[in-house]
């Protein structure tokens, strides 16, 4: 067994505890953990982040769907809109080269430090707790096109889906986030899935470690939320991603 796979319970607390305390899935971090410190291929890498991600989401659904906040019926719909996007990213991600593979996660690392920067989503009561889904697929292409992503570099969708639930569909965002990690629990299986199926291996030994790393990490970050300023939380978090994806764009050439 590599001794750096050990590495990855550590890492499974801290990506947890800055992912659950910002609000969003950890497969933006997992990957140029993956990729630029324990050196595993795309491929793997994608697949065992959406493992790891499974982990976390499914801890997160079952205490949301007890407290019936999700909104199931739109989580299942949005899930269906992700397939083929899901299946197409997993198809790209063995048809790319790796540099092309690290370029595309630089951009999308910086591109989602630009969205925490000009994001203001603040938690509100004003909102509905169910939306009706007729009239829901002009945002077909939006999820697709975010599913694409997930598919390909194992992002989650909650970034995007969470400011769409909120702004268009007019969710509270105690629902918006609820049906949001709902949903991505559902597309890491998905994802998993269609990488699985299309030949994709999984590190063992590294989703050994990870997963209790994530579980650990899953119960600390939401107590930073309560010591810690938001606001600080989001410039750390918009320096990180800002650095990693610098660096991922740079290590592409």
């Amino acid at each position: 067994m590599n001794a750096m796979n050990v590495l990855a319970f550590p890492a499974g607390v801290i990506i947890a505890s800055l992912a659950s305390a910002v609000g969003i899935g950890g497969g933006i971090l997992w990957m140029p953990f993956f990729i630029l410190i324990l050196k595993l291929s795309p491929e793997t890498a994608v697949v065992t982040s959406l493992l790891v991600q499974t982990a976390g989401m499914g801890s997160g659904s079952v205490a949301f769907v007890r407290k019936k906040t999700a909104d199931l019926h739109l989580s299942a719909f949005l899930l269906l809109l992700t397939l083929p996007g899901l299946g197409l990213g997993a198809l790209m991600t063995r048809l790319l080269s790796a540099a092309n593979l690290e370029l595309a996660l630089g951009i999308m690392t910086l591109t989602t430090a630009f969205l925490f920067v000009s994001a203001n989503q603040k938690y509100s009561e004003k909102g509905r707790d169910r939306v009706p889904l007729k009239g829901l697929r002009r945002y077909g292409w939006v999820v697709s096109v975010m599913s694409l992503a997930s598919g390909m570099l194992s992002v989650s969708v909650g970034e995007w889906m969470v400011p769409l639930m909120r702004n268009r569909m007019k969710l509270r965002m105690r629902v918006a986030v609820a049906t949001s990690i709902v949903t991505v629990f559902g597309t890491c299986i998905a994802g998993s899935l269609f990488h699985l199926m299309l030949g994709a291996s999984v590190d063992p030994a590294i989703l050994t470690w990870a997963a209790p790393g994530v579980i650990v990490g899953g119960q600390i970050g939401p107590r930073f939320t309560e010591r810690i300023d938001e606001r600080m939380l989001k410039e750390v978090f918009i320096f990180l991603l800002t650095l990693i994806g610098i660096h991922l764009i740079y290590n592409s050439y």
